[in-house]
């Protein structure tokens, strides 16, 4: 009986320290009330510096993929930017992809939003879907300014976040 249980024993499984939580986008930075005063986010692009902080309105989109596979990263364009699908007659698949706007318009008017870890870097994680963030999807998000520059380049960390309820057809 004794040599049984000692076989048992060394044949069982070490333990093991439970797995790291996943990282994920905390739920708080999703808020129901948009933060006031937002603005464009060419009229943003014109005056804010690296550090500032800003509240910006946007539509989910800018490139064929808006989000970044595995990293809590997305892009917005300014409202003002017709999407191919608000132009009558346009069969676009990826409406969100401003197709028809040209570099120089997309180069004033989209921006980067990201969500931050501890250590400054996105999460590692997929934003899609987060807090209802999808494809032309209208949100207003209050951040700072981690990145920008006269090429283009204008990167927000995001602190708080509104998605604004899909208008019902």
């Amino acid at each position: 009986m004794l040599t049984a249980l000692a076989s048992i024993v060394l044949f069982l499984a070490p333990p093991t320290t439970p797995p790291a939580e996943s990282p994920r986008i905390p739920p708080a930075v999703f808020v129901a009330e948009a933060p006031k005063d937002a603005k464009d986010v060419a009229a943003l692009k014109k005056s804010a510096k690296r550090g500032d902080t800003v509240v910006m309105k946007a539509k989910i989109g800018g490139r064929s993929e808006p989000f970044v596979k595995n990293r809590a990263v997305f892009m917005v364009a300014d409202r003002s930017l017709r999407s191919c699908d608000e132009i009558p007659g346009d069969t676009c698949s990826k409406p969100w992809d401003y197709c028809c706007e040209s570099p120089e318009s997309k180069k004033a008017n989209m921006a980067t939003i990201q969500f931050t870890g501890a250590d400054g870097k996105p999460l590692k994680v997929g934003a899609q879907s987060a807090g209802g963030l999808e494809p032309l999807g209208l949100v207003v998000i209050e951040g700072v300014v981690s990145e920008i520059d006269d090429k283009g380049t204008f990167v927000i960390d995001a602190r708080k976040v509104f998605v604004e309820p899909a208008k019902k057809k």
